[in-house]
């Protein structure tokens, strides 16, 4: 597979640990992989980097995770990319908000060591 075939994903997550973790994982299945520390960081990259999908943390500086749905849904309104929320925040409330923001999908950290790479490829086939 050529570079340019690669799907792009941008995991916005303010934890270094957590960021490169999720990042190793995603380049050695595959993917071209770009990162994002805050929400307004995330953002830029969206625009500039046109990813596939965005894994999106909820807590996060500057503008949270709810803040970046929000933007999205404003500013890109015709944006068809799929958003998998990725937080220890594990409150139904927190659910359906991301969902009704418009995330495809809501995955608590600590089932993503085991789920992440199923459900990214599960939002790259919905998406395509």
């Amino acid at each position: 597979m050529k570079w340019t075939d690669r799907k792009r994903v941008l995991i916005a997550e303010d934890d270094a640990l957590v960021r490169e973790a999720l990042r190793t994982r995603l380049l050695v299945a595959g993917y071209e992989v770009h990162v994002a520390r805050t929400g307004t960081e995330a953002m830029q990259r969206i625009l500039s980097v046109q990813p596939d999908v965005l894994i999106l943390d909820i807590n996060m500086p500057e503008m949270d995770g709810f803040g970046v749905l929000e933007a999205l849904r404003t500013e890109q309104p015709n944006l068809k990319m799929p958003v998998m929320v990725l937080s220890a925040r594990r409150n139904e409330e927190d659910v359906k908000r991301a969902v009704a923001l418009g995330a495809q999908d809501y995955v608590l950290k600590a089932q993503a060591e085991t789920d992440l790479l199923g459900r990214v490829q599960r939002l790259l086939r919905k998406a395509a």
